[in-house]
């Protein structure tokens, strides 16, 4: 990552601050007497959650045929690695929050380790592994060089999978499921991921990857070599 794109981490921020201040209405919990911190909590959990959907949305753009001319691909994969960055820096902050807040009874064990929390049990262990999982993701650009490919492409894969856990923990745990605000960004959220995902494989299938030729190359020319994520 390169770091040329450091709006990505202000409109991060941007977006906490805006729902930590708007979420009472938007969700319609205005009359609520929650402290700030419980509402911080909340809004950086949209934050991550977010932050995993626009990664997503943009890693599928990266390999797909026929975007060629269309975008940067330069620029999408530069924004793919900084939104899940960004991700998993909002989850941080999410756990940190919840577990210090005093009204909930968390501890950093039982954020950090799947069943081991007294409180929500089977939600907290959703919001662990999906946490651990957008680790992974946060890393696995900078693990291609050092890994093989199919592994590594496995390994990259599984943001699928952690997109799935981090929407169900957010659904099952979150005290603000069941207001409007949040059902609608979960179920637009997940179908443009969906509809995506069916566009790319339908009309966009991934290029394939070039086969390298078994010929010595200076060591100066390997070297530089890109990584897409």
């Amino acid at each position: 990552m390169s770091g040329k794109h450091p709006a990505t981490f202000v409109a991060m921020g941007l977006m906490g601050f805006a729902l930590v201040r708007l979420m009472p209405s938007l969700f319609g919990l205005i009359d609520t007497e929650a402290p700030l911190q419980w509402w911080a909590s909340r809004a950086t959990g949209f934050v991550a959650y977010v932050g995993l959907w626009l990664a997503m949305m943009l890693g599928l753009m990266i390999s797909a045929r026929g975007l060629d001319g269309v975008i940067n691909r330069k620029v999408v994969l530069e924004l793919h690695q900084q939104w899940t960055m960004a991700a998993a820096l909002a989850t941080v902050a999410h756990v940190a929050l919840v577990v210090t807040d005093a009204y909930v009874d968390m501890s950093w064990q039982g954020a950090a380790v799947p069943g081991s929390s007294v409180y929500l049990t089977g939600p907290v262990a959703l919001g662990t592994i999906g946490m651990w999982g957008t680790a992974v993701l946060a890393l696995s650009g900078w693990l291609q060089r050092r890994m093989n490919y199919i592994a590594w492409r496995v390994l990259h894969a599984s943001a699928f999978g952690t997109f799935v856990i981090s929407l169900a923990h957010g659904v099952v745990s979150g005290t603000d499921s069941g207001t409007l605000g949040a059902q609608a960004t979960y179920v637009v959220t997940a179908s443009l991921l969906i509809g995506a995902i069916v566009f790319r494989v339908l009309y966009f299938p991934a290029k394939p990857k070039k086969a390298v030729k078994a010929t010595a190359q200076p060591e100066s020319a390997s070297s530089s070599e890109g990584v897409a994520a």
